[in-house]
């Protein structure tokens, strides 16, 4: 028998965290870490609202 296994929160924390830390890095790259905070919060929204959408079509 399968069971359905619902999203772990951690995931959706984890990969928060790891685009606020690629914006970080982006932003040193380009030396503005506040374009690079900016990145981060977008990609981290992006991806939680995409994993959000996906889950909620399951």
């Amino acid at each position: 028998m399968a069971t359905n296994k619902k999203p772990d929160i951690r995931r959706g924390e984890m990969s928060f965290i790891f685009a606020i830390v690629l914006g970080l890095a982006l932003g040193l790259a380009i030396k503005k870490i506040r374009i690079g905070i900016l990145i981060g919060l977008v990609l981290g929204i992006v991806i939680v609202f995409t994993g959000w959408l996906r889950s909620a079509r399951k």
